[in-house]
């Protein structure tokens, strides 16, 4: 599914919605951007596939022009009809912890956002951009650069991973690709050498030589197991719209679309939280770090998991982090706790 999903009202911001995606088609693969026109093909249920699109992105470009608040026929402004698709996806990104910017085009100003229904109350308080069509080509990269810190460009990732497979290939040696995501290569085994010492001693001019030696040992010390970078509860509450946390920060801070949070749509649903990466877990207790490192190299980790009490798992965080997770609490839908490890990386 695409991280970054563009929502625009068409006609007077059209050109700017067709701007943004075209560059962020330059550092992301097109699939990783949602454009309605191109995204949704025939045969499809639009109502699905934009709702989905929305739940599953990181990021929302919600393109605001100087009509966005237009009335229609009976001279009612269309943002306030609830079945209005620029509203519906808007709400559903702040339901569901998408990191919602605005982007103002020629026209537009923040404080024309006045008296907005309740469920899109947040957007005229949150920080946007400017992309007027003088300075378009300059301040596109701009908003493309701030995307690319919530949305890290899965070519340049795989590119990367690439090139630290074809060096390892060229050296002969034979490591599997998920372990240079995950862990530094164990550390070797005792190594011995031995050295002749200075003196030798003939026990006989007639007999062979015995020489004397002496024997060192040298054994490297394995590296130190990671500490623990933090541990706690994470509250989840959608009517509260605590929504999800980022766990490379100690201790964990709120984050929309973080490293574990909730999966709202219309509502937040009280089986199914999303994150980075969760494999789930069916040892018993609670599983030590060295098992989530091999768990999670030997499965492919799913963004969404579904969860009941007691459901334990290893996930992996946006920084590389491994940890464990139990859910403890259910109270309601979009209501959790959930008790949570996290390990530093290696």
């Amino acid at each position: 599914m695409a991280d970054v999903f563009i929502n625009y009202r068409g006609a007077d911001s059209n050109y700017a919605a067709r701007l943004l995606y075209k560059e962020l088609n330059r550092p992301f693969w097109r699939k990783q951007v949602f454009f309605d026109e191109e995204s949704i093909q025939p045969g499809e249920n639009y109502v699905l596939e934009l709702l989905e699109g929305v739940r599953r992105s990181k990021v929302l470009l919600a393109v605001i022009g100087p009509q966005w608040l237009s009335v229609d026929a009976e001279g009612k402004r269309r943002i306030d009809d609830e079945n209005d698709w620029i509203r519906r996806e808007l709400a559903t990104a702040f339901a569901c912890g998408v990191r919602v910017i605005p982007v103002f085009t020629e026209g537009a100003r923040p404080e024309d956002l006045v008296e907005l229904p309740q469920d899109i109350s947040a957007l005229p308080t949150i920080q946007g951009r400017y992309l007027p069509l003088k300075y378009a080509a300059k301040d596109v990269r701009k908003i493309v650069d701030e995307v690319a810190r919530y949305v890290p460009a899965r070519r340049r990732k795989g590119l990367a991973i690439g090139a630290a497979a074809l060096v390892l290939a060229g050296a002969g040696v034979g490591v599997g690709m998920s372990s240079l995501l995950r862990e530094d290569r164990p550390a070797p085994g005792p190594s011995t050498s031995a050295s002749t010492a200075p003196g030798t001693t003939t026990t006989s001019s007639t007999n062979p030589p015995v020489v004397e030696t002496t024997t060192t040992t040298t054994t490297k010390s394995p590296p130190p197991k990671p500490k623990v970078f933090w541990e706690g509860t994470l509250t989840l509450d959608g009517q509260q719209f605590v929504t999800g946390y980022t766990l490379d920060t100690s201790p964990a801070t709120r984050q929309p679309a973080g490293d574990i949070g909730l999966v709202c749509q219309l509502g937040c649903a009280q089986n199914e939280i999303t994150g980075t990466e969760f494999v789930a877990w069916d040892g018993e207790g609670l599983p030590e770090r060295e098992q989530c490192v091999d768990l999670l190299n030997r499965n492919p980790g799913q963004r969404s998991l579904s969860v009941q009490v007691n459901t334990k798992a290893c996930f992996g965080t946006a920084g590389r982090r491994v940890g464990h997770l139990e859910v403890t609490q259910i109270s309601g839908p979009g209501q959790m706790k959930i008790a949570v490890k996290v390990w530093n990386r290696p």
